[in-house]
């Protein structure tokens, strides 16, 4: 179960283990979904969207680390940023890499 909108707020940090991948610019933390905020990957049901998809299982699946929350929400997700428990950040990573185009 995810924060309810009084316990978000800029700045938030949620720490913990990335427990789904939803797609390439959409991963859960400790079941809060969260969208990442620099990141536009492609949409699943392209072949884009699926290699976006394959990398970000590749860099956080089960792993830990945090996400920093905007305070604001994108459909049923919250905006944040998220780092790897090394201290990458994962959306930079994955424009480093070029898997994904910046938002």
């Amino acid at each position: 179960m995810g924060p309810d909108d009084n316990d978000v707020f800029p700045g938030r940090l949620v720490e913990g283990r990335f427990t789904h991948i939803r797609d390439g610019d959409t991963i859960e933390i400790n079941g809060i979904p969260v969208r990442l905020a620099k990141l536009d990957c492609a949409e699943m049901g392209t072949s884009q969207g699926a290699v976006a998809k394959r990398r970000m299982l590749q860099l956080a699946a089960r792993q830990s680390g945090s996400c920093t929350l905007t305070g604001r929400r994108s459909y049923d997700r919250w905006i944040g940023e998220c780092s790897l428990q090394d201290g990458r950040d994962v959306g930079d990573v994955m424009l480093q890499e070029g898997v994904c185009a910046r938002y």
